[in-house]
Parts: C-alpha cells; structure tokens; sequence
C-alpha cells in the first residue's frame, strides 16, 4: 500500500472534507485490537475514513485460510465502491493491533461531498484506479501460482514466492497464502505416499503368501514331499 498522505503530515482535500462533514453528520467509531468492522457480503451502506490506527482487509477462501489483501493506514478510506453502486462489501475489515478510531458517512452523504467538490472528486477517482490496480496485481499473481500448482510445479512456486515483487501488500497477501496452502498440500502428498508404500508393502506380502500356497498346495510339491520323507526314513534305517 502506498503511503497516506495524512501520514506523511498533509490530509488531501478529500480527507477533510470527509472529516468535516463526518464530524457534522457522520458517526465516530472506534474498534479494539482484533475487533471486526464488518465481514465480507455485509451491506454496504457508505464509507470510512480510517482517523487512528489500522484496518485489515482480508477475505477466507473455501479451505478457510484467511488471505491478507491489503493493511490500510491512518487517512485512507474503506468502503468507496459502495459509492458506485456495490452492495455488499467485498472483503472483511478487522481492526489492527493497536485498535482504530474511524468516521462513517453514509452512501448519500459521501456521494453529496463529492459531486460538489471537484478536487474531491478526481481525488476519488485516483483512489479508485490505485485499488483497481492493486487488484489486478493480485488477481496475475494468485493465478500463476494457481497454474504452476496445478502443473505440480512446486519448484516454480518456491520460485515465484521468493522472487521479487511480494512487497506490494496485495501481492504478499497472495503469496503468504499459497505459501500455508503448498505446506499443506506437500505434507498431504508426504502422507498420501506412506500409505501407498504401505499398501504395497501389504500386497507383496499378501501376493508372496499367495505363491508359497499355490507351491505347498500343488500335487508335484506333495509327491516331492513325500520322496523326501521316504528318504530321510531309509537313510535313518527305518
């Protein structure tokens, strides 16, 4: 993630118009370290500005791993697709170590501060753009990896984990979960192959009993038998 500007000492046009129209009108919020701001497919009814502290902003895939998308600052905003028509969040927010403090202003509000205010506006737009190209990152990122595990390219991986790039807080979200998901599916095989090594253990054996039989229980091997017992009597003198 870029840098805020608030926290190089400079709040943007738009940050202080949020602030001060959130201070009128919108609502203060403050969240414990670990505490949810919302989760991914709640309603998205307006934004945030973050005023102190950190947010967290991650989504669990069906294996339920938690991937880390991005880590946003003091003076950065959440939420500003629902200011384009999105109905749900896309991802869930959870409060930094540290704990949060933020603004909310509702859809309409925000969408009032913005159509009047045209520095606030392109302001908007390049945040918006910064976000679109975050996610394309992620998204050639996520399906390499995809495709060299799917190819059983599990030294392309290691490769690509630690290559250049995983600096970008979106990329490293992407590489920080296949690196848990290559362990697991490495350890998985790891114990997948003991089971077969045993099985075949199990069937030489239970195919070796099987030959033995098959020469203990034949006619020829009986009359062997036999000669030999009758041999070892006479050599006895019996």
């Amino acid at each position: 993630m870029p840098e805020s500007s608030e926290a190089k000492g400079l709040p943007t046009r738009l940050q202080l118009l949020i602030r001060h129209y959130a201070e009128a009108q919108g609502t203060p919020i403050h969240l414990a370290a670990g505490e949810r701001l919302f989760r991914i497919n709640d309603r998205s009814d307006g934004i945030y500005l973050i005023e102190q502290g950190s947010i967290s902003v991650s989504i669990d895939n069906r294996s339920g791993d938690r991937i880390e998308l991005a880590t946003l600052a003091a003076g950065e905003l959440i939420g500003e697709m629902s200011l384009l028509g999105e109905s749900t969040r896309s991802a869930s927010c959870t409060a930094g170590n540290q704990g949060s403090h933020l603004l909310f202003l509702d859809r309409e509000q925000a969408l009032r501060l913005i159509d009047i205010d045209d520095e606030a506006r392109q302001e908007f737009l390049l945040i918006l753009s910064a976000r679109a190209r975050r996610l394309v990152r992620f998204i050639n990122d996520f399906s390499h990896l995809t495709a060299l595990v799917a190819n059983n390219d599990y030294i392309g991986v290691q490769t690509l984990l630690n290559s250049a790039g995983g600096d970008d807080a979106t990329v490293k979200g992407a590489r920080d979960a296949f690196r848990t998901m290559l362990a697991r599916i490495q350890q998985r095989e790891a114990e997948l192959q003991t089971k077969i090594n045993s099985l075949n253990l199990q069937i030489d054996q239970r195919r070796a009993a099987e030959e033995v039989e098959s020469i203990v229980g034949n006619e020829s091997f009986k009359n062997l038998r036999n000669n030999a017992d009758d041999l070892r009597r006479r050599l006895r003198g019996e």
